[in-house]
């Protein structure tokens, strides 16, 4: 794991109230969780005792999206002829959220889930949040004067947590921090930008359902769960 990634995820962890989770990797948080060590997200947490194997029914909540503190302001002041309105602002987060929240129900339908509305013993609420979102070019091209060229759109953090939906226990959670796919230098332009951005969000949908059937096959998860410890 890049340890600069990872301090820079603990802190995003921490600035949204998850400070209790971001102090590393070696104990038992205090919300019952215990690290363990993941595939392919930078951190995990399971539940010691938790069984995975009912779940057949997904209920995916709408994403909570959230721009990376201070960056608006400072691309602003950096990019005099080509600001980003509040209004622009508000449409690029509707637009991620809208985004993110299909291409996740679309990956748990793939894999065989029923994605439903109401709770019960066989569904698993999903809760995420794309959050310290941040573009290169926000407004791509066409708008402004210059030319703007970029080797990627840009990055955010993704936490996932899930929960029994008739107790809303909660089983687990994944962190992770990306960004979007490197091509070289391109042109900048909205298209270019939604399309990375989905890339990345359909990157981390097929990682959690990937993930979902790990536990699944893993489960009942160890009562005596250790931190670190890979399943």
């Amino acid at each position: 794991m890049n340890i600069r990634r990872c301090a820079r995820l603990a802190a995003v962890l921490a600035f949204y109230g998850l400070a209790s989770i971001a102090t590393g990797q070696s104990t038992p948080s205090p919300d019952g969780l215990v690290p363990v060590k993941p595939r392919q997200m930078e951190l995990a947490w399971l539940r010691p005792g938790a069984d995975f194997r009912p779940y057949a029914k997904i209920i995916v909540d709408r994403t909570q999206v959230a721009f990376q503190p201070g960056w608006l302001k400072d691309y602003n002041l950096n990019a005099p002829l080509n600001q980003v309105s509040p209004d622009d602002a508000a449409k690029i987060l509707a637009a991620a959220q809208t985004n993110f929240d299909d291409i996740f129900k679309d990956a748990f339908t793939k894999a065989g889930y029923q994605v439903v509305t109401t709770t019960g013993p066989d569904v698993l609420r999903v809760n995420s949040g794309v959050l310290d979102l941040m573009l290169n070019a926000p407004k791509g091209q066409g708008s402004g004067f210059a030319t703007v060229w970029v080797i990627t759109a840009g990055q955010a953090a993704l936490i996932v947590e899930v929960r029994d939906t008739v107790t809303n226990a909660l089983l687990g959670r994944v962190a992770d921090r990306e960004a979007t796919q490197e091509l070289g230098r391109q042109l900048a332009s909205n298209a270019t930008n939604l399309y990375d951005f989905r890339l990345l969000f359909q990157h981390w949908a097929g990682v959690c359902v990937r993930a979902l059937a790990e536990v699944k096959a893993a489960s009942p998860i160890p009562k005596d769960l250790q931190p670190n410890q890979r399943l």
